[in-house]
């Protein structure tokens, strides 16, 4: 089987076994330890999947890139399983797991003074909902909330700046990725932090496990992106 094949079939498979277990994990009365552990192992699975994929491309000069998203994909699976008993410490994995996944777009694409527009203003809007929406009450979690909310900001505007910069399949995935997560820890907070919970929880979960999956799959086509970008150099200088 061709090397594109494997990569379109096994992350087709990755992503409706990850379908299966959030649903099974919204409407079924499962142990959550057993079916949120086991979705979450499957994104960083499906992470190792599309990096060991990658020693099949001649060039792996950039590899070793993957690696940091991977472990942000491996905190953040730590991050939603302690989650279920000790949101403070869960929030702590995340939000490590988000800085990885900054340190990584980072890695792909230098600064521009973009990164820091487009992350400022998202949260300056988020800061105006956690400081000033009436249905919040976060007691002594608003500093937290507060430093966690900029982190994924600035992740966010990275992922929207390299888009922008480069608007290819690979950074479109990403930028996807980021977004689904910057939601779904929206609703997260919404649920946590207010009185309506069911809803909130509902759109968190089905926008999570969509976002894990993304970044995931980023990480075959980042590299694939990267190995056409070199051949196409080489080929302008021949």
């Amino acid at each position: 089987m061709e090397n594109k094949n494997i990569v379109i079939l096994g992350n087709v498979v990755f992503g409706v076994l990850i379908f299966i277990a959030t649903v099974l994990f919204m409407f079924t009365s499962i142990d959550p330890y057993i079916i949120k552990t086991t979705d979450s192992a499957l994104f960083v699975l499906c992470g190792v999947f599309n990096l060991v994929l990658l020693y099949k491309l001649k060039n792996k000069g950039s590899i070793w890139k993957s690696f940091i998203m991977l472990a942000g994909l491996v905190f953040a699976f730590i991050g939603d399983v302690v989650l279920i008993s000790n949101f403070v410490l869960g929030a702590i994995f995340f939000a490590i797991g988000h800085v990885l996944f900054l340190v990584y777009f980072y890695l792909l694409q230098k600064f521009n003074w973009k990164d820091l527009v487009f992350g400022g203003v998202i949260f300056l809007i988020a800061l105006m909902l956690i400081l000033f929406l009436p249905s919040f009450d976060f007691g002594q979690m608003k500093l937290i909330v507060i430093i966690y909310a900029l982190i994924i900001s600035l992740m966010l505007g990275k992922a929207l700046s390299n888009y922008i910069q480069k608007p290819n399949v690979a950074n479109l995935i990403l930028f996807l990725g980021a977004f689904l997560f910057f939601f779904s820890d929206v609703m997260l907070v919404f649920n946590r932090f207010t009185d309506i919970s069911v809803l909130f929880d509902y759109f968190c979960l089905a926008t999570y496990y969509p976002a894990e999956f993304l970044l995931a799959l980023s990480i075959y086509l980042q590299n694939y992106e990267n190995n056409k970008e070199i051949k196409s150099d080489a080929i302008k200088e021949q």
